[in-house]
């Protein structure tokens, strides 16, 4: 597929003006230049400023701590813009807000230590935003990034566009001179940036370890401190946490990701996929749920599990679609968020049919899992999870001892999502 590139730009000139005269204090002024819209094969995506606004004009500002900071309100305090995505189907669109520094000619400029940017984004723009750049002084790209990010610039914020129709984020910008400027008396100092937007579609966003924005946190098994089976959910000790994304995740691998706005879940890395990473989730997605309505015929497939999965996952909005059939079962092409793990898959694992042979994080977070090597115990209930395949009658299942085994269709228990990312 073509990937089209797209960088456009508001100007925010966010002009910090020290001066000082026996004491230390600074003043914003702000310009701006309109709204630009651009356009993508597969829709637009548009940065705007918050009309109305009058930009940022502090008088007397102090040098003040993050905690002052971060609580600064008020027309004159903050800088509100937005970004928007108008997509005519589904397909991943890897974005990159940047801050780039304005270049200062009529006065001394301040350092970039000497300045703190902070950077939020609405939960809900009337009552609620959440950090997402902490604040920090200006840090310059030393490499154009995939997407188009230049260097010199600062990635303040990355994401994923994917699904089709309207996804609007709202920002709120702030800065502040550091506590810690040292600034001599007398001494007239300026700083300015300006806020871009960069866009590429089938390209996942860069972040400072090079990893799919989404992808929170990676955790491997530690060589020095015991067994491999030891690190199975990301919280042992013999856990440790992996800061630069790897170029080929290891098996089993723990992800925790955000599959939409808000929600973060484990997962394992059932395989490697170039560009992308097939996982499972750490633990039951849904429980209580047959494989399908009838214990005596398996030949339709999985029709009462599917759709509740469908319906359990449909709005992680950062996870890939997957197009795929069951071809054991005479079951349509399915467009879905999430499936159930193949025998295949399980067999690639080390699953052998009937033996207490499958890794440790396959059952792991299963009823009474401890007694049979895990770590964690869930509730009484959840013994086991489905698969996507049957054997005559019956159907494939994980059983809590570590089994891959068979039984009654008709029987409540689990499954666990399989999911498609971008790495």
């Amino acid at each position: 597929m073509k990937k089209n590139k797209i960088g456009f730009t508001i100007i925010m000139c966010l002009l910090l003006i020290v001066v000082t005269i026996g004491v230390t204090y600074a003043a914003f002024t702000f310009s701006k230049e309109g709204t630009v819209e651009n356009t993508l094969e597969t829709g637009t995506v548009v940065l705007t400023y918050t009309e109305g606004k009058t930009g940022i004009t502090l008088n007397e500002a102090y040098p003040m701590s993050d905690e002052q900071g971060k609580l600064l309100m008020g027309e004159n305090n903050v800088f509100d813009f937005t970004v928007q995505a108008n997509l005519s189907r589904r397909v991943p669109i890897g974005y990159e807000v940047t801050a780039v520094k304005i270049p200062i000619t009529d006065m001394t400029p301040l350092e970039d230590d000497e300045v703190k940017l902070y950077l939020e984004r609405a939960i809900d723009p009337d009552t609620t935003y959440q950090e997402i750049l902490a604040p920090t002084h200006f840090l310059p790209r030393d490499e154009q990034s995939e997407i188009g990010s230049p260097i010199g610039s600062m990635i303040i914020d990355s994401g994923m566009f994917i699904n089709k129709g309207i996804t609007l984020h709202h920002y709120r910008l702030r800065m502040w001179v550091d506590e810690d400027a040292d600034l001599a008396s007398g001494v007239a100092k300026k700083y300015g940036v300006k806020i871009n937007v960069y866009a590429k579609q089938d390209v996942a966003a860069t972040t400072v370890d090079g990893r799919n924005p989404f992808i929170k946190k990676i955790y491997q098994y530690d060589q020095n401190l015991g067994s491999p089976t030891f690190c199975v959910t990301g919280e042992e000790a013999t856990c440790i946490e992996i800061v630069k994304a790897p170029d080929i995740y290891e098996v089993g691998t723990i992800v925790k990701y955000k599959v939409d706005d808000t929600l973060e879940k484990y997962f394992h890395v059932v395989s490697d996929n170039d560009d992308t990473l097939t996982l499972q989730q750490r633990e039951n997605t849904i429980n209580g749920t047959p494989w399908n309505n009838d214990a005596n015929d398996s030949s339709k497939g999985p029709i009462i599990l599917l759709p509740e999965l469908e319906e359990a996952t449909s709005s992680w909005s950062n996870v890939l679609d997957q197009i795929y059939t069951i071809e054991t079962m005479p079951i349509p092409q399915r467009t879905a968020k999430a499936r159930t793990i193949t025998v295949e898959e399980l067999t690639k694992l080390g699953c052998i049919t009937n033996q207490k042979s499958c890794p440790i994080w396959v059952y792991n977070y299963l009823a009474a899992s401890t007694n049979y090597g895990g770590t964690v115990n869930n509730k009484e209930s959840d013994i086991g999870y489905w698969t996507s395949e049957a054997r005559g009658q019956y159907a494939y299942f994980i059983f809590h001892g570590g089994y891959l085994t068979w039984g009654s269709s008709v029987a409540s228990l689990g499954t666990r999502a399989v999911i498609n990312v971008l790495k």
